[in-house]
């Protein structure tokens, strides 16, 4: 049944479409389909996804709401795809001065905020009455339950991104090459999560960084294969889309057995690379972007890593009430402490900059 809950996975399908417009000329694929400002909105609008997402497992109520508890790792494929793509377009297109600087240029962005909210989970939790040791701390980014909470993407992404510098250093301008290497860094992730016993959200969206490799790598060939058959793909990506989502979710709700885990998983893998290719072709031809969506994309990594606070801080008696406050507070602590990383890593980056062209 509706709830007031509903507002709120409601209101994100608003901020989607809202200033959204076809692209011109109509009989031609949009150009800007994943430049830096279309994908900053993207980001603004699947930061939001997520947090409905993490906020429909403490619910009950509502309709629109509860059904995004099974959605969330779509939205993460997003976020890889965005991250391989973004990396990959740079090693093509910009100096050796950029790969030779690679970790100092993209680590320090990750790095520095989550030590600063390490910080944050560990007085929120002191402050509760559990006080964990620094050997507590390192032991949870390797055990599968980091201290912040739903950090286990900023994790992959950090393991990703040493990877690629490795790759980028034995592959000599060879995309080929880091393409395979990403595949066999992804199997190698996959199987450490799983003997690790991590939870499948480690690993069942990951792939997409080297999808968005290979992406880039091969876009212009890519987007010739699609002009051509573009009226013929969109509406069989996404009939095939929600069949296997539907699948996924028919799959979870049967009892546990290994070979049903199983083919969850290459269903999970098989479907967020369906979805993916559906939200860029629908980019191809329409334009989304709005001053909100752009505010939310610019403070996407804060508001993920602070919601779990928040979250599990704030004690649900009101769903609808507990909904607004843990996006209100989220909000406003992920700005405040985005201006702080801002002002601190844009002297850094100026530095970094002047070295490494």
């Amino acid at each position: 049944m509706i709830d007031f809950v509903d507002i709120f996975p409601a209101a994100l399908a608003v901020l989607f479409v809202l200033n959204a417009h076809r692209t011109k000329p109509a009989d031609q694929l949009n150009g800007d389909y994943l430049s830096l400002g279309t994908a900053k909105h993207f980001r603004g609008f699947f930061a939001l996804f997520i947090l409905c997402h993490h906020l429909s497992h403490r619910i009950a109520s509502g309709l629109l709401l509860p059904s995004l508890v099974s959605a969330g790792f779509l939205a993460v494929a997003v976020f890889f795809f965005l991250s391989g793509y973004g990396l990959q377009k740079s090693y093509i297109t910009k100096s050796d001065g950029y790969k030779k600087g690679f970790l100092l240029k993209r680590l320090p962005g990750i790095v520095f905020p989550y030590l600063v909210f390490i910080l944050i989970y560990w007085a929120a939790n002191a402050m509760r009455g559990t006080v964990y040791s620094w050997k507590d701390v390192l032991t949870s980014l390797v055990n599968g339950d980091p201290i912040v909470t739903y950090s286990w993407y900023i994790l992959t992404i950090l393991v990703f991104y040493l990877f690629y510098w490795l790759f980028m250093i034995a592959c000599r301008n060879r995309s080929k090459r880091i393409i395979l290497y990403g595949c066999a860094w992804y199997v190698l992730w996959a199987l450490f999560c799983y003997k690790m016993k991590y939870g499948v959200w480690w690993y069942n969206a990951s792939h997409l960084l080297v999808v968005g490799i290979a992406w880039a790598s091969y876009e212009e060939n890519i987007l010739r294969f699609i002009e051509k058959r573009y009226s013929i793909l969109t509406p069989i990506l996404w009939i095939c889309f929600f069949i296997l989502f539907a699948c996924c979710n028919k799959l979870e709700s049967l009892p546990y057995a290994r070979a049903t885990e199983a083919l969850l998983y290459v269903l999970d893998l098989v479907t967020s690379v369906v979805f993916v290719c559906c939200v860029l072709l629908l980019s191809m031809k329409v334009k989304i972007g709005n001053r909100i969506l752009g505010f939310f994309g610019e403070i996407s990594l804060e508001i993920y890593l602070i919601q779990g606070l928040f979250i599990y801080l704030l004690p649900v008696q009101n769903e609808f009430v507990w909904c607004a406050a843990v996006a209100a507070l989220s909000t406003c602590s992920a700005f405040l402490l985005h201006l702080v990383f801002n002002a601190v890593l844009k002297k850094y980056k100026a530095a970094i900059g002047r070295r490494y062209r």
